[in-house]
C-alpha cells in the first residue's frame, strides 16, 4: 500500500523588517485563493506577518488563524522529493531553508520547538538567493514517516539585514 502525504498549506511570518515572497508550490495559506476561489483572499500575500518576535497573539496565517483552514492543497509520498517554487517580489539575498513538524493539534498554532530541518535534493541545508533570483524552484526531500497532518515551513534569512526575514509553514499528511 503507498502511503501518501497530504500537504495543508500555511503562510506565517517572523520578521522585524519586511520580506517580499510566497511560496506558491505547493501554495501557502495566504497565497491558496490564487489557485482555489473558495480560499479567503490575501492580496497582500507577498507580505504576510505573525507579528514579529515580540508579539505573543495568534496571527492570522498561523494554524487556526484566518488563512489556517487546513484545506488539502497537494498529495506526496513519504520519502518523496517535492518542488517547492517560491516567487520573490523584493530580493534581500540570503539563503532559504525547510522544516518541517508534525502538527498534533490541529486547535492550536504550530510550535515553534516542533520544526526539524530537511534537507534540499542536493543534500544542502539551505539554498543561497542570488541578486537575479525571482523565482526560486527548489527540490525538498521529505521524511520518510506518516503522520496526520505536518507543516511544511519555508524560511527566508536576509542577507542584506542578518535577520529572518519570512518564515512560511505548510501541513503534511504522511
Amino acid at each position: 500500500m503507498t502511503l501518501k502525504v497530504v500537504l495543508f498549506f500555511g503562510i506565517y511570518l517572523v520578521a522585524k523588517i519586511s520580506g517580499h515572497g510566497m511560496m506558491l508550490n505547493p501554495p501557502g495559506r495566504s497565497s491558496f485563493w490564487r489557485f482555489n476561489k473558495t480560499a479567503p483572499i490575501n492580496y497582500n500575500d507577498n507580505q504576510v506577518f505573525c507579528g514579529g518576535a515580540y508579539v505573543s497573539i495568534l496571527q492570522k496565517n498561523q494554524n487556526t488563524g484566518f488563512y489556517g483552514t487546513g484545506i488539502v492543497v497537494k498529495t506526496y509520498e513519504p520519502g518523496s522529493v517535492i518542488n517547492v517554487e517560491i516567487k520573490i517580489t523584493a530580493n534581500h539575498l540570503g539563503n532559504f531553508k525547510y522544516s518541517l513538524c508534525e502538527l498534533k493539534n490541529f486547535d492550536a498554532p504550530e510550535p515553534d520547538n516542533c520544526f526539524e530541518d530537511l534537507l534540499l535534493e542536493d543534500g544542502s541545508a539551505n539554498y543561497m538567493v542570488n541578486g537575479e533570483d525571482k523565482t526560486v524552484f527548489n527540490k525538498v526531500r521529505l521524511p520518510n514517516f506518516q503522520c496526520e497532518r505536518c507543516v511544511l515551513r519555508w524560511t527566508y534569512k536576509a542577507g542584506k539585514y542578518k535577520i529572518v526575514i519570512k518564515v512560511i509553514d505548510t501541513y503534511v499528511h504522511i
